[in-house]
């Protein structure tokens, strides 16, 4: 059901955003922009939100429905804290980001619905929105991962 892809090193420091973000902002180099969001923070998000969607997978296959309610509300939550932090210096990769986070935050609420209800509909909606929210993750995932093994 899930299609998850690596993040790469989470080498992120819990520095603080603000002295973090203005030298990315600062630079005129877009790869250089990247690295620091990914360094500043980035890395870690991406990891805990691929920590959840294993969560997610893994209380799906089989399915246990307590379990999966528990993981998706923790997905959520992680979606939501994602959205709230620095955003993405690239352009493009923004918009897929924000994507992702969009149809992984649908994903995520339907999957609670259905863990609660049991019902069918819920899980189709999920599994959709899961599929097209890991495709906007993964070509962040593969972005960032190009540029952090070209530096």
């Amino acid at each position: 059901m899930l299609l998850l892809a690596g993040c790469g090193g989470t080498s992120a420091t819990a520095e603080d955003p603000a002295t973090t973000s203005a030298p990315a902002r600062a630079s005129a180099d877009p790869a250089a922009q990247l690295r620091a969001w990914a360094d500043g923070g980035g890395n870690d998000t991406l990891g805990t939100l691929m920590k959840s969607l294993g969560k997610v997978d893994k209380d799906s296959h089989p399915v246990d429905l307590t379990a999966l309610q528990s993981s998706c509300a923790q997905l959520t939550a992680d979606v939501e804290a994602a959205a709230g932090e620095d955003p993405m210096p690239d352009e493009t990769l923004a918009k897929r980001w924000n994507l992702a986070l969009d149809h992984l935050g649908k994903s995520a609420s339907a999957c609670t619905v259905g863990a609660a209800s049991e019902d069918q509909a819920s899980f189709d909606l999920m599994s959709a929105e899961m599929s097209i929210g890991n495709e906007h993750l993964n070509a962040v995932v593969k972005r960032i991962n190009e540029i952090t093994e070209a530096s």
